[in-house]
């Protein structure tokens, strides 16, 4: 392993363990057998490290959400609109990204950036309806007109809702059962305010 990616993997390591604010360059440089001032020439500061940590979760979730996308343009193309509710919203998509491979991760970027995070996927699930929107109606669809503010917290609360998950100790069939049950109770409330 190059020493840049020992430092993310120690850096991973640390951040859990003792938090962004209390991981230490010195220890990091410790554990990988280098001086502190050797770090600098691979990253320019912690918060740097900490964004290559972080980064295969942010790789991950567009790589996700960009396959939801062209799933949900196919539907549009192919005049079958009412199947991407059942595409996307099984519980399975939002279990997969944020209890799946990458929780570690997930949970370390909540404990560090939960607001960081929320507004990253939040701003993109609206940015990504949006633009999705804008595709039916070319297409001769009429969705709803809806407040965008109505929106972005109706996308807060839902997010939110997972994000407790990562609190409960919850074995993964109870964790997919209610990740299940969020998206039955939020997915009503978009189809409703959304008129698809």
């Amino acid at each position: 392993m190059d020493t840049k990616n020992l430092i993310i993997k120690v850096s991973k390591e640390e951040f859990i363990l003792k938090g962004f604010n209390d991981a230490s360059l010195r220890v990091i440089a410790s554990k990988c057998h280098i001086s502190a001032t050797a770090i600098y020439r691979h990253f320019k500061n912690k918060e740097e490290i900490f964004d290559a940590v972080i980064k295969p979760f942010i790789d991950y979730f567009r790589e996700m959400t960009n396959y939801i996308e062209e799933t949900d343009t196919e539907f549009l193309k192919n005049d079958q609109v009412s199947e991407m509710w059942n595409f996307e919203h099984d519980g399975g998509f939002q279990y997969k990204l944020l209890f799946g491979e990458y929780m570690d991760l997930v949970k370390l970027i909540v404990k560090e950036r939960k607001s960081w995070l929320k507004d990253f996927i939040v701003n993109y699930e609206f940015n990504a309806t949006i633009k999705y929107i804008q595709k039916m109606k070319l297409e001769g669809y009429k969705p709803n007109d809806f407040s965008f503010v109505s929106f972005k917290v109706l996308l807060d609360s839902y997010l939110e809702a997972y994000l407790n998950l990562l609190n409960l100790k919850l074995k993964s069939e109870e964790l997919l059962e209610v990740c299940k049950e969020i998206n039955d109770f939020y997915t009503v409330g978009f189809r409703h305010l959304l008129g698809f």
